[in-house]
């Protein structure tokens, strides 16, 4: 039987009108899914970075060298990955659930299995066989979470056009980011890694880590099944009302979209500096949070209140830098904030490092060291705060500069080299940090007390130049970016005439 065309075009307006209600505005409900929906990420995010590494390497006792290859591999794989999963995502039709929530929906099983798994290695395996085992579910964890995050976060564009609500939809799922930030390490520490006799540092019990390996499986899974429900209707309504999708313009492949990438380069220099930010500030971000568990635990020697203080100081900095962010950018142009909040960034993290290596830190395993600690953190995380937010702008803006050079839209193309960027730095700290603690020989599993001082020292001068290292670069870099104002205005002014 036929559809009544009179009735199809009575829906159609019935569901536009719901999708547009308010000016395009949200309801709470699908507000708070939206915010739950960014929670995932950083739960495999604090996760990943600040146990895997030191469990193989102090806990499991995989080599150094293996460990750092089998987790770069996984980072890099994840990166390749990402671009087709977010084509998949923008061309996928047909679907009950719709092109974002069926991606959404599929990743739940493999990242809940893959992460649990991951944390949970048999004993009594052999090197090869625990990096078969790493490799395997870590690459499971990595593209489920994948499968969730470039899909869940196109969805924030989807939900609305309305300006002001999409500012809302960002705010949130940094609140959403900084609720997991805070909470997860304190639930880590609190309910999991708990003092012992047997375990000073609670961190190097094995028997822990396949409970918290479940726990952050069973809390993703949960936070995937309620953001995904809570956006769903919203999303199916809004994907009911807009025209079908282009075919796409040009080839899908792996050299056609190597070859776009590097036309983009070329035609926009700006975009080649912003990858190489990008990387170097993953890349220092992540020596931080992977070797965060080994400074703590040998060479500051924190103790259980401080270690997860420790973890969370940052979030409380850069909080407070989300406040005084407005009035920082009113007395310093985009690129001082920008290079003002690096230097202090690398200065706090710098010290941190510098300071007991001088004698100049309270001693080792006291609580005023671990209250000198949390404070660098905090200050590092509140310069960092203040340079996200003009780096921010200045992203945008090149996504503009590249959209006058070549007369189509680019914000998409200028936020995947962002991305890749952000997972190479990863995979390089990996590599370096396995390979490094391979190439001294750093002792696995030993106390504190029988750590050979001179294998602490030497893992903390390499951090130290990899922080100096990646900080002198960035700060060379962001001195070179120069936005053309012509072009911005040109860009404005034709979406002014639209």
């Amino acid at each position: 039987m036929g559809t009544d065309p009179r009735q199809s075009g009575v829906a159609a307006v019935a569901l536009d009108q719901s999708v547009n209600s308010q000016g395009g505005r949200l309801n709470w409900p699908v507000r708070l899914a939206w915010m739950v929906c960014a929670m995932p990420e950083l739960l495999k995010s604090f996760a990943w970075d600040a146990f895997v590494l030191f469990f193989y390497a102090q806990v499991v006792g995989l080599n150094g060298w293996l460990l750092g290859v089998a987790i770069a591999v996984i980072i890099v794989f994840d990166t390749v990955v990402d671009p087709w999963i977010g084509a998949l995502s923008d061309r996928l039709s047909g679907t009950r659930l719709g092109r974002r929530h069926t991606l959404m929906f599929a990743a739940i099983l493999p990242f809940t299995v893959g992460i649990a798994a991951v944390f949970a290695p048999p004993a009594g395996m052999a090197q090869g066989q625990i990096l078969a085992w790493l490799l395997g579910w870590g690459l499971l964890a990595r593209c489920g979470i994948s499968l969730w995050t470039v899909p869940a976060y196109a969805l924030g564009g989807d939900l609305t056009l309305d300006t002001a609500e999409r500012r809302l939809v960002a705010v949130l799922r940094n609140i959403g980011n900084q609720i997991i930030i805070l909470t997860v390490p304190a639930a880590a520490f609190g309910l999991f890694f708990v003092h012992s006799a047997a375990f000073p540092k609670p961190q190097l019990n094995p028997a822990p880590y396949a409970p918290f390996g479940l726990f952050v499986a069973l809390l993703g899974g949960v936070l995937m099944l309620v953001g995904a429900l809570g956006t769903l209707r919203r999303a199916r309504l809004i994907e009911r009302t807009s025209a079908p999708a282009a075919a796409p313009e040009a080839a899908t492949g792996p050299l056609a979209i190597l070859r776009a990438m590097v036309r983009a380069v070329r035609i926009t220099p700006n975009i080649g500096r912003l990858l190489c930010v990008a990387f170097l500030v993953l890349f220092t971000n992540s020596v931080i949070n992977q070797l965060s568990l080994h400074l703590a635990t040998y060479f500051w020697q924190l103790d259980q209140t401080w270690t997860p203080r420790l973890l969370m100081g940052a979030t409380f900095g850069s909080i407070l830098a989300m406040l005084l962010a407005p009035l920082f950018l009113r007395l310093f142009t985009t690129r001082a904030a920008m290079m003002l909040g690096l230097g202090g960034f690398f200065l706090a993290q710098a010290l941190a490092i510098v300071l007991p290596l001088a004698g100049l830190a309270p001693a080792a395993g006291t609580a005023a060291v671990g209250a000198l600690i949390f404070a660098l953190r905090f200050a590092g995380g509140l310069a960092y705060g203040l340079y996200v937010v003009p780096f921010n702008v200045v992203t945008y803006e090149i996504g503009d500069e590249h959209e006058a050079d070549t007369g189509r839209p680019a914000q998409g193309m200028v936020a995947s080299f962002m991305f890749i960027g952000l997972q190479l730095g990863s995979g390089a700290v990996a590599l370096l940090a396995g390979s490094f603690l391979g190439l001294i020989d750093f002792p696995v599993g030993l106390p504190v007390e029988q750590m050979p001082p001179e294998k602490v020292e030497a893992l903390a001068w390499f951090v130290l130049a990899l922080i100096v290292l990646a900080g002198g670069a960035m700060a060379r870099l962001v001195g070179t970016f120069r936005i053309d104002s012509d072009k911005l205005a040109k860009v404005r002014a034709a979406r002014e005439g639209e």
